[in-house]
């Protein structure tokens, strides 16, 4: 019994290790938080690599029904896109619980992990990085080229963005080289600048580095002047006020000096946007929301560290923390079709003991050191075993109506 346990391990910890040219039936998830710049990179990077899906958390929030949602997919890796501070490490560990394979592609800003992820892509997807048809350069916070990029043309399948910033001009460069050296075709370039207060790294350095290597403008590259649409200036203020209203939620009920000033400075610039908006200044109302923006993004980083140390040191916390995983993940396999009932069960025995109004130090060791890593070894196996029945159904196998009805599988308990 044991080596047929091992066995799956072994098998998805040897297919990770291929390059996806050499294993093109793995199913990829990518998960990534809902930074503009880390979430339309992604994007780029699914359609690239044929990513079966990607699933996009709130920046610096853990909440484990996103690594549900991953779950739902089955899949055989996930790449991460974005540090621990965009994407805490919480994932992590619940990819690890379920056997998951995992990467995390980054760098200690968006600039450095846009460069990171191309460089990903050209050593372990040679064949379909050189694929690449078209670049879009632009400035990494400028929300606003990336959603009218998007939605006013028709882009390619296999397009990449690069990020760049005027403090990041040789990433720019770096990651740029890296795309023309390797594609087998001259790819398309555009520079893509929608606000002359968003800096991007000097034009003309861009420019230059492209007539170097062969590029015309208007033949090879162009630089888009786009003046925004009121209805995506719009969007963006929306999604800026979101995040503020997430950063003070977050800082709620801690006592941080520095983030309530951040947070203050945040909430009276979007403030001012909206005002601006209302007015018709919708250039001026733009840049006061990426300034609120980053703001906010400084706002829930603070507050989710703190509120992660505050958790650790209450074990009461830390346990409710942990039922709330193994039922996300329970629900996921219900969805699946599984027959999880007796870990439900064991389960609610937990939370019985948890509501209880004292709970001894011995119970609190026993459901951390025992009852916990029992029922996750358990969800673990049972997550494994779907894989490799599923594993075993012909590509051309199309599920009947009825068989929708059938009973659930047993967990393998």
């Amino acid at each position: 019994m044991r080596n047929k346990k091992v066995l799956p391990f072994i098998l998805m910890l040897t297919l990770s290790l291929f390059p996806e040219s050499l294993a093109a039936d793995i199913d990829m998830v990518i998960l990534v938080s809902d930074n503009e710049a880390d979430s339309t990179l992604a994007e780029s990077v699914a359609n690239i690599i044929g990513a079966k899906g990607i699933v996009k958390v709130p920046w610096g929030i853990y909440n484990p029904d996103y690594s549900a949602e991953v779950l739902k997919y089955v899949p055989d890796r996930v790449i991460i896109i974005g540090g621990p501070t965009a994407v805490p490490i919480d994932y992590e560990k619940d990819f690890e619980e379920m056997g998951i394979p995992y990467e995390r592609l980054w760098g200690k800003n968006r600039y450095e992990t846009n460069l990171a992820v191309i460089q990903k892509l050209k050593n372990e997807f040679p064949e379909e990085f050189s694929q690449i048809e078209t670049v879009y350069i632009t400035h990494g916070r400028d929300v606003l080229s990336m959603l009218m990029q998007k939605e006013l043309k028709q882009m390619p399948s296999k397009s990449i963005w690069i990020f760049t910033d005027k403090s990041y001009e040789e990433l720019t460069l770096q990651a740029l080289d890296e795309v023309i050296k390797t594609a087998r075709n001259r790819p398309w370039v555009e520079i893509v600048i929608t606000s002359r207060f968003v800096q991007l790294a000097p034009i003309d350095t861009i420019t230059n580095f492209l007539k170097q290597r062969g590029y015309t403008e208007g033949a090879h590259f162009t630089i888009s002047n786009v003046r925004p649409a009121k209805r995506f200036i719009l969007e963006a203020l929306k999604l800026v006020d979101n995040k503020t209203h997430i950063a003070e939620k977050f800082l709620d009920g801690l006592d941080i000096p520095r983030a309530k000033r951040r947070l203050s400075i945040a909430k009276e610039q979007i403030a001012r946007a909206w005002k601006l908006y209302s007015l018709g200044d919708y250039q001026e109302a733009y840049i006061l929301a990426v300034a609120a923006s980053r703001n906010a993004d400084f706002v829930i980083s603070i507050s989710a560290r703190e509120w992660n140390g505050i958790i650790q040191g209450r074990p009461e916390i830390r346990l409710k923390r942990e039922v709330l995983r193994l039922e996300a993940k329970v629900k996921v396999l219900k969805e699946l079709g599984m027959d999880v009932s007796t870990i439900e069960a064991e389960i609610n025995e937990l939370k019985a003991i948890l509501n209880k109004p004292v709970i001894s130090p011995d119970e609190y060791r026993d459901i951390l050191l025992n009852k916990i890593p029992q029922i996750k070894k358990e969800l673990r196996e049972a997550f494994i075993e779907e894989k490799r029945s599923r594993r075993r159904i012909p590509v051309e196998h199309v599920p009947g109506r009825g068989e929708k009805d059938r009973a659930p599988r047993k967990s393998g308990r």
